[in-house]
């Protein structure tokens, strides 16, 4: 351990260092707090007086981790009499040093010890002056090692929760398992979302410290590149998040050993006393105080400001992105006032959306799309809810990552020139009715609509409610049971034109989204031609699970864009911001948000590899719709009685306080949600996604205490 987390900056130290130690692995470091934020624990106060004969040192360090076998230190001191800092190689044998070893630290592997010195004699050849450039690099370096112990404590957690589902997988309770009990799978679910997101929110910083280094290619060690302060504080953001969450995730593991989890020859008990330890040394206690400051959000434009829209361009992720936010600005957010005061959502809004291509991101072009990835979709819908409202984001939503991959992928050619094409071009709505007024998520009990065989096709009967886009659809794609017995083997998707008789639409008054128009239908013997199903027969829940990735991750950056929108808008109220205790608030949530989104970043992009992400999906919609609540309703907390003004007030709150409760059991209610992603983790979906794992200091055992 000690080795793993010194390594890197001790060879960075010795390489500025004219006449470097023999050996960087017999060293150990000791820099002062001011350039550390408190990493590793180290307290060091030295002063260096010149003298003819070179330099003496004076003075201590306290907690330096690896002192106990180290044969020399490099350490921070500040010479007499002139500013800045230097760097001072001190042999830790030398006369009038001392040293004191720490009794074994609670961390399993390493050791710590203090140095005392009185006026060591140091030669000139081991002292260096650190111009501000070379400070500056230092840092950048201290935030790799801050970083690469995030590493670690991630590790560790992954493996205590991966011994804890295997050890609820296996002990019996009651007349069962208790993997049975809801409480514990939801409780399993949630440790698992706190390692992900660790992992994604460190693999993120490290592409921006290799990302830097490779932009600022280092000369001479005097013409060293500024690493940049956002990278240091990016490295202390994630330290913060990690050392929380890897703590919860470890102790919700020991909780599931009983009173194993207190045993100190139980390696569930190491590894969580070794986790608490590694959170301190992660240091920086002010490391959410870090957060930068939020962006004003701009304005909506009163008017449109194009006649036409153009085709959102695909030459790069940043034009289409720079693209996106500005069709939302110019041409969407002007008539959100509007259309959340009138009931919702106009054909207007899917004539720009289709004339721009955002309903065929993700279709191929020799289909009519732009043949892009999900990852351009989430940026489209991250622009929807930062200058918009959920109500928006949810109608395009549903066309675009719904309906269009169902026709897509299950439609036969003459679906796809009768509904695709006009769909993405946006002459088409479409909706996708799924929920039953008699249950929601629970689809295969719950759904009582039948399309019963006739002679020369089929009979549609049953209701369907909270359909999304309803109101104004020009098509359905309707779940309804044609098996009576068959289960989730016994129900098929049909395309129903909402002119046909048979078919009542009505729209349902929401107390959120209401700029997204929901209704409800009633089928009364609505005929049904053969090819009016879609896909293949009685695989209806098959499909629809193919596409409820997508469509959760879709929600996900929805939500996420939501919460980064109520932030900014948080942080510009007066109030706000001359309260030190608000704006602290502000940046705790700052960091969760942007360990969300790292995490949402990483899922999509394993979407796009073309990796299994039922489970990331399953896992992102759940942290997303807490998060997000929890978020919304804390700043309208700060923001006080304005968060309730007039939702066309540049700082109002009221639209996303009324969304974001409905965006929840959007896709899934969280709860079912949680359990479909505890049924994937039992049955043995990897609790770490990360490239080359990587053991951590301490190795799980690989039986449960109840099979000795």
């Amino acid at each position: 351990m000690t080795e793993a987390v010194t390594e890197g900056l001790t060879s960075v130290l010795a390489g500025l260092l004219p006449d470097p130690p023999p050996s960087a692995a017999a060293s150990c470091t000791a820099l002062r707090h001011a350039i550390t934020d408190g990493l590793l624990g180290t307290d060091c106060d030295i002063s260096l007086r010149s003298t003819h004969s070179g330099w003496t040192a004076t003075g201590h360090a306290r907690h330096v981790l690896g002192v106990t076998d180290a044969e020399w230190m490099l350490c921070e001191a500040a010479p007499d009499g002139a500013d800045g800092t230097a760097l001072v190689l001190l042999p830790l044998d030398a006369p009038g040093l001392t040293r004191n070893d720490h009794l074994p630290s609670a961390l399993d592997g390493a050791r710590f010890g203090d140095v005392y010195m009185d006026a060591v004699t140091v030669p000139d050849a081991h002292v260096v002056r650190l111009p501000p450039e070379l400070v500056r690099m230092l840092r950048g370096a201290l935030a790799g090692t801050r970083l690469h112990l995030a590493r670690l404590a991630t590790e560790l957690a992954a493996e205590a929760v991966e011994a804890a589902i295997g050890h609820v997988a296996r002990r019996p309770f009651a007349d069962g398992r208790l993997a049975d009990r809801q409480v514990v799978r939801h409780a399993l679910v949630e440790a698992t979302a706190q390692v992900r997101m660790c992992e994604a929110y460190v693999d993120q910083a490290e592409r921006r410290v290799r990302t830097e280094g490779r932009r600022h290619r280092p000369g001479p060690v005097e013409e060293a590149p500024e690493p940049g302060q956002h990278l240091r504080d990016a490295a202390l953001r994630v330290a913060a998040y990690v050392a929380s969450a890897v703590t919860q995730a470890v102790e919700a593991a020991c909780q599931f050993h009983g009173g194993y989890g207190f045993l100190e020859e139980e390696w569930i008990a190491r590894a969580y006393r070794n986790s608490v330890f590694t959170s301190v040394l992660l240091g920086g206690r002010d490391q959410r105080n870090r957060t930068p400051s939020l962006p004003v959000p701009a304005a909506p434009e009163t008017a449109s400001c194009r006649a036409r829209i153009p085709v959102l361009p695909t030459d790069s992720p940043e034009a289409f992105r720079a693209g996106a936010r500005a069709l939302v600005r110019h041409d969407i957010a002007p008539r959100v006032p509007d259309w959340e005061a009138n009931g919702g959502v106009t054909r207007e809004l899917f004539e720009m959306a289709g004339s721009a291509g955002v309903f065929g991101v993700r279709v191929p072009t020799q289909e009519g799309g732009l043949g892009l990835d999900l990852g351009h979709g989430v940026a489209f819908i991250r622009a929807v809810g930062r200058d918009a409202v959920g109500g928006v984001s949810t109608s395009l939503s549903v066309q675009t990552h719904v309906a269009a991959p169902l026709l897509l992928r299950h439609g036969t050619q003459q679906h796809k020139q009768r509904w695709l094409r006009p769909l993405l071009r946006g002459e088409t709505i479409a909706a996708v009715a799924i929920t039953e007024p008699t249950g929601g998520s629970d689809l295969v009990n719950a759904t009582a609509t039948t399309a019963v065989r006739t002679g020369d096709g089929w009979v549609l009967e049953g209701e369907k409610t909270f359909v999304t886009n309803a109101p104004i659809a020009d098509v359905l794609i309707v779940l309804a049971r044609t098996e009576p017995r068959g289960g989730a083997l016994g129900m098929t998707f049909f395309l129903v034109p909402t002119d046909l008789p048979g078919v009542r639409v009505r729209q349902l008054q929401t107390v959120g989204l209401r700029s997204s128009r929901t209704g409800g239908i009633v089928f009364t013997g609505c005929r049904l031609p053969d090819d009016a199903v879609l896909g293949r027969r009685g695989m209806a829940m098959a499909h629809l699970a193919q596409a409820l990735p997508e469509e959760r991750l879709a929600i996900s950056a929805g939500m996420l864009a939501c919460a980064r929108r109520c932030l900014e808008r948080t942080a510009t109220v007066p109030a706000v911001g001359t309260s030190a205790t608000a704006t602290a608030e502000l940046a705790g949530w700052e960091v969760r948000l942007e360990a969300a989104e790292a995490f949402l970043d990483a899922a999509v992009e394993r979407f796009d590899s073309g990796a299994d992400t039922r489970l990331d999906a399953d896992l992102a919609k759940t942290v997303s719709a807490r998060l997000t609540q929890q978020i919304v309703n804390g700043c309208a907390r700060l923001t006080g009685p304005e968060a309730f003004f007039d939702a066309g007030e540049a700082n109002s709150l009221l639209p996303h306080l009324r969304d974001v409760r409905v965006l929840s059991v959007f896709g899934g209610s969280c709860e079912t949600v949680k359990d479909t992603a505890a049924a994937e983790i039992l049955r043995g979906a990897v609790v770490r996604q990360g490239p080359g794992r990587r053991s951590s200091s301490l190795q799980a055992p690989s039986h449960s205490p109840q099979e000795r």
